[in-house]
């Protein structure tokens, strides 16, 4: 949609004449009436008449002119191009109306930013998968937003080694002084959860696996917990080690405990026990509970460190969410990058304490995104491509929107008070009503629109002061003004 500005020109050289043109107009008027004085001014000065009548004609066909009909639309020129000098209004309406927006790209490479970025104050910190000669290498990046996205540290290696591609999410630790990511993508092996001072991007530890960390880590107190996934083959069965959860010592790189859980590649939550609750992926097809203590302190306690676990009827990949005294895990038989020719997908309510089942909503597709939960709902993004409400309650369907046709909704679903933010795979951008599912406003291509995308788009949200921030697969790491900064 064009945006079409209102310019207005004041003529300074009119502005001037018109009062002398409207004296002569009243004056003729006076007399136009008295036919003596009328005749006398003809013979005397028969020039007089002659101008006035010429100068109204010239203002009627004037007014005319500035008052008659014309299409709205946004300036343009003959030929297309502007005179040499000339502002483009359509485009200083633009940057108006997204003042304070910037996008994050390197110069010099390809970098997909597929994880969530993770903002505290000023500082964006985003982790991003960058082409290179040797093939995907990771790119860890802090900006700052308050200087339109200015590049404070940027790292791709840690050491003496190069950093594996992310998709795992950066979370800070409670005090913002420590970054925590995992590495690596599905095929990957031999890589680490690491740390990394958030003030100077130094790797400060790292905590190394046979396998990769997609999983974002999430924190406790000291204590960074998250997944490392299995290694599969074509039909999703584990070539070595089936999957790990695993917890670390943030302030010292200890590992505490590693727990066997098959392919936990979906992103765990913690409650205020410090109970971790993760999804056990293919091979798996669970949700489990586990202890957060050391396994010293469990010894001592005389507890396991499995809380419960339960069966569901598909892999659980999606990240978890805590809803009242629910556990909530999506569930699928497709995966991020492949569709089941059958698909099919899931959304359960777990009782958080004891883990049994309170209902189960089957969906067309799997769903991988984190789920909001918005009063009595919850906002689900569903690999069918579309946004789906389901009630706290019993699980039952409440709306359902799609985003963009068919495109899968790989993303999590983030809340803006009543506003859901989703982004389809191929990198749209919808706002939509929580109570209703309509969208509000139109799609936005987050994003280069001058570039053919491959539906890589799985970045959620994070919105922060009414800006949201959100990687994209190929125009870099974005700010965007939200609803309610005047979009």
């Amino acid at each position: 949609m064009e945006v079409v500005s209102v310019v207005p020109i004041f003529m300074s050289a009119g502005a001037a004449v018109l009062p002398t043109i409207l004296v002569g107009l009243t004056s003729f008027a006076a007399v136009l009436f008295k036919p003596r004085e009328l005749l006398r001014i003809c013979r005397e000065k028969p020039l007089v008449p002659l101008i006035t009548l010429a100068s109204a004609a010239a203002l009627g066909l004037g007014t005319w002119w500035f008052l008659r009909p014309v299409p709205l639309q946004a300036a343009t020129y003959s030929g297309g191009l502007r005179p040499p000098g000339a502002p483009d209004w359509a485009q200083v309406a633009r940057d108006i109306l997204h003042k304070g927006e910037w996008s994050y790209k390197p110069a010099d490479s390809e970098v997909m930013f597929l994880s969530s970025p993770a903002v505290a104050g000023n500082r964006v910190y985003a982790a991003g998968c960058q082409v290179s000669a040797a093939g995907l290498i990771g790119v860890l990046t802090c900006l700052d937003s308050s200087s339109n996205g200015a590049v404070v540290w940027q790292k791709t290696d840690g050491g003496d080694d190069l950093l594996r591609p992310f998709f795992s999410s950066p979370a800070l630790s409670k005090d913002g002084k420590y970054l925590i990511v995992g590495e690596g993508l599905h095929e990957d092996h031999d890589c680490s959860l690491l740390c990394f001072d958030a003030a100077t991007g130094d790797l400060r530890w790292r905590a190394k696996t046979p396998l990769h960390v997609e999983s974002s880590p999430a924190i406790f107190g000291d204590v960074a917990v998250v997944g490392a996934g299995a290694i599969e083959d074509a039909s999703h069965r584990a070539t070595g080690d089936p999957g790990f959860v695993f917890a670390v010592r943030i302030s010292d790189g200890t590992v505490l405990w590693r727990q066997p859980v098959n392919d936990p590649e979906s992103s765990p939550a913690i409650d205020d026990q410090g109970i971790v609750y993760i999804g056990s992926g293919f091979n798996g097809n669970a949700v489990v509970a586990l202890r957060s203590e050391s396994d010293e302190d469990l010894r001592a306690k005389k507890l396991n460190r499995v809380v419960w676990r339960t069966k569901i009827a598909y892999p659980a990949t999606g990240t978890i969410t805590l809803a009242d005294d629910l556990v909530i895990a999506g569930a699928g038989n497709s995966d991020y990058v492949n569709a089941d020719p059958h698909p099919q997908g899931v959304v359960v309510a777990l009782d958080r304490k004891t883990g049994l089942p309170r209902w189960e909503a089957k969906l067309d597709d799997a769903v991988l995104g984190a789920i909001a939960h918005y009063e009595d709902k919850l906002i689900c993004p569903c690999r069918s491509g579309e946004v789906i409400a389901l009630n706290i309650a019993d699980g039952k369907v409440a709306w359902h929107t799609p985003v963009n046709g068919h495109s899968p909704v790989l993303a999590g679903c983030v809340l803006d008070g009543t506003d859901v933010y989703a982004i389809s795979s191929d990198g749209y951008l919808a706002r939509l009503d929580a109570r209703t599912g309509k969208i509000l406003g139109q799609l936005r291509n987050i994003n280069d629109p001058a570039k053919p995308v491959t539906g890589k788009t799985m970045s959620t949200p994070c919105i922060i002061g009414g800006r949201l921030f959100v990687g994209t697969e190929n125009h870099g790491v974005r700010c965007l003004l939200g609803a309610r900064s005047g979009e």
